[in-house]
């Protein structure tokens, strides 16, 4: 079953994307970019929530920002996630340099390999915008460096999705390649619910939301009735394809 990721930016929003049907909680600040580094209480009370309810199927993933060149401290953040129990730690590789981004890769995939955490490498669908690696060598930095997850995102976050951005070709190819590496291959971009027929029907395992599950756009609040439709949408769509 393809997994519903939905972004929170406060705690107070758990229990709403919870009970709505979210997959994975991901945590972030939507102030601070397209994966905005969130506040080490509100990362801290979010997986403490997660643990109250201990309910194992409920995963949280925590953003650590859109990173243009490596520095010392991703370590120590990567590690805070880990220690906290974090299941996914999100990288945005908004960097031009190669070899750059698999140093970033390189010591956090170092660091969460002492935590049951798994790496996940973001490449922009608007790379040109962004000044970055387009999403399919970051897909292969990814193999590189042992990543457990390559996801796609947009950088700029103006209502442009990432469909406005690639083809379907692309996407496809970048579904292919990631599985044919055992990634696990995830989409997010300011998508909608009319998305979500896409994203399955190319393959991708996480589809993930923001602003089309807040009352009041990215910056509002996460609604649990927009949740329930994004997940019943996911669930329907196989049956349509």
């Amino acid at each position: 079953m393809v997994k519903l990721l939905v972004s929170i930016k406060h705690p107070s929003e758990f229990e709403s994307a919870v009970h709505g049907g979210a997959d994975i909680i991901d945590v972030k600040e939507p102030s601070r970019g397209s994966l905005g580094l969130p506040d080490y209480n509100v990362l801290r009370e979010v997986i403490e929530k997660a643990k109250k309810l201990n309910m194992i199927e409920i995963e949280v993933s925590c953003a650590s920002g859109d990173i243009k060149k490596f520095k010392p401290y991703l370590e120590y953040i990567a590690y805070t996630a880990g220690s906290l129990g974090v299941n996914y730690f999100k990288v945005g590789i908004a960097m031009r340099s190669l070899d750059e981004a698999r140093i970033v890769g390189l010591k956090l995939s170092d660091v969460l390999k002492s935590f049951n955490t798994k790496l996940v490498l973001v490449g922009y669908a608007d790379y040109e915008r962004a000044e970055s690696i387009e999403p399919l060598r970051v897909l292969d930095i990814a193999k590189s460096v042992e990543a457990n997850v390559a996801m796609i995102d947009t950088y700029v976050k103006d209502g442009k999705t990432t469909f406005d951005f690639l083809t379907r070709s692309y996407l496809e190819t970048f579904v292919k390649d990631a599985h044919k590496s055992g990634l696990v291959a995830a989409i997010a971009g300011s998508l909608r619910k009319h998305h979500v027929f896409d994203a399955v029907k190319l393959g991708f395992d996480v589809i993930g939301f923001r602003g089309a599950v807040c009352a009041g756009g990215r910056e509002g609040t996460i609604s649990e009735e927009l949740v329930k439709e994004l997940k019943r949408a996911i669930i329907t769509a196989p049956k349509m394809i």
